[in-house]
């Protein structure tokens, strides 16, 4: 399934001349030079990044899901999204933030976000409340989205630049955004793996984690910065991409099981699958225009996340 959705992304595009003749023709040298362009500094880079923002945000998912115990727990739903979104408008906006740097300040926000969210759940007790971790997570990106909207009627230009990037887009994405995913999502599957575990022993309840060597709090700890910096790296280069850290980890549990030791290469792989696909979809939908790959995604996570939300007995 990856390798066929792989070949319509990279097959598909503005340029109806450039298919997947051209795709093979890269390796067999009969292609003309704007046919490798395209295909190579065009259509790979793009293809390539949607694949591992599809790790890094079905990692972030993962990781928060185990942490919290809690099925709805994403970065989108705990307002991690809205505050590296907002970091991100601030760099455009303000002189002064754009000299520290868009990546640092989507990070910053990001993580900011998502420490308030569990402080208001009461993760500085070391006891989630799911309930209040959930409506605390809404606040938060509403606060952040709120900040972020008001911070863009400052400058216009700015605002109709944002635009298609608000919605999520890899539409601008090159090579150097692919070398900062590619590390990034390495090092997420590696810390994700290290740490699958712990996840394992904190499914079964704090006191046997703690009896077992696993500190809550430290998994806690370390799990929600990693989830934190895994989606305001993705919020920086495409922007803010929901459902894909809540619909991926569902899906392979249900296809795979509950050994997160399983799940963390189930859930790499899956959401590379759902993002390349959604890349493909979206140079189809979109007419002369693309549509951008954030409402695709949407428009695939959405009905599961109602279904879910419909079907799920016991969500806290």
């Amino acid at each position: 399934m990856f390798v066929l959705a792989v070949l319509a992304s990279l097959s598909s595009g503005g340029r109806s001349d450039v298919g997947l003749n051209e795709l093979f023709g890269v390796f067999n040298g009969s292609n003309s030079a704007l046919a490798n362009t395209v295909m190579i500094d065009i259509r790979l880079p793009r293809t390539v990044c949607a694949a591992l923002i599809g790790i890094c945000l079905g990692l972030s998912g993962l990781i928060l899901q185990a942490v919290t115990r809690n099925p709805l727990a994403s970065p989108s739903i705990l307002g991690i999204n809205q505050g590296a979104a907002l970091g991100l408008v601030a760099t455009l906006v303000f002189p002064q933030a754009a000299a520290i740097g868009v990546g640092f300040l989507s990070v910053t926000g990001a993580i900011v976000a998502g420490g308030l969210t569990f402080i208001i759940a009461g993760g500085l007790q070391g006891k989630l409340n799911s309930l209040r971790l959930i409506l605390g997570g809404i606040t938060v990106g509403a606060f952040a989205y709120a900040f972020a909207r008001f911070a863009l009627t400052l400058d216009d230009d700015v605002a109709s630049a944002v635009l298609q990037w608000s919605a999520g887009n890899v539409g601008d994405v090159r090579w150097p955004d692919a070398q900062l995913l590619i590390g990034w999502s390495v090092l997420g599957m590696v810390i994700t793996l290290l740490l699958s575990h712990r996840f394992n022993l904190l499914a079964l309840g704090d006191s046997s984690a703690q009896g077992l060597g696993a500190d809550p709090r430290v998994t806690l700890l370390i799990g929600t910065l990693l989830a934190a910096v895994l989606a305001g790296v993705c919020v920086s280069i495409a922007g803010p991409i929901a459902f894909v850290g809540i619909v991926i980890p569902h899906v392979c549990r249900y296809l795979f099981g509950l050994d997160y030791r399983v799940l963390v290469g189930a859930v790499s792989l899956t959401g590379a699958t759902l993002m390349v696909i959604g890349d493909a979809l979206s140079k189809w939908m979109g007419g002369p225009s693309e549509m951008p790959i954030g409402v695709v995604v949407a428009l695939i996570g959405a009905p599961y996340f109602l279904y879910q939300t419909f079907m799920e007995k016991d969500l806290g």
